[in-house]
């Protein structure tokens, strides 16, 4: 009967595991600068740190930001540099004001194609102290919340185990 319960349970591990490495898609760990953060002048490097290593093929660009100002102006350089985890681009305008607008794509290790969007503001911006300022600052340094499709893989493997949990409990008690 132990062996039973020692082979159900890793069964059950071994097909839960794709569920968890699945809802893996190159999710942003750290961005610099934050998104929707304010910074006094416009950097010389924008990078964004991801939670998986990204893929690279030789030469090809298949990992890129692109920067722009808020003319729609690229100010980046038309190559990125990938080191891990990490991609980032060089500013070849560091003169801007205003809202500033970082698109990226990578391709993370699972092999999936990720895009997306943020923005920064550059110039000095009046701020106002509200009770969102714990909020605010969890933005600027780059730290978010798990997203809602991830909490659902884990809720919906939370359930299984406990389905086949009590399962067993009930065959061992006949």
């Amino acid at each position: 009967m132990k062996n039973r319960l020692v082979t159900l349970l890793s069964i059950t591990c071994l097909l839960l595991l794709p569920l968890a490495s699945a809802s893996a898609h190159g999710e942003i760990t750290q961005a610099s600068p934050a998104a929707d953060s304010t910074v006094i002048a416009a950097p010389a490097e924008v990078s964004i740190e991801f939670d998986g290593k990204l893929q690279t093929l030789g030469n090809e660009a298949i990992n890129l930001i692109t920067v722009t100002d808020n003319m729609g102006q690229v100010i980046s350089s038309p190559s990125s540099v990938v080191d891990g985890t990490k991609i980032s681009t060089r500013l070849q305008l560091t003169d801007v004001t205003g809202l500033v607008a970082v698109h990226y794509r990578i391709v993370s290790e699972d092999g999936h194609p990720v895009e997306g969007d943020y923005s920064f503001t550059v110039g000095q911006v009046p701020t106002l102290t509200s009770a969102g300022t714990e909020e605010t600052s969890e933005k600027a340094s780059g730290v978010s919340e798990e997203s809602g499709s991830n909490l659902l893989v884990y809720a919906f493997a939370a359930l299984v185990v406990i389905g086949i949990v009590i399962v067993i409990l009930r065959r061992r008690k006949k």
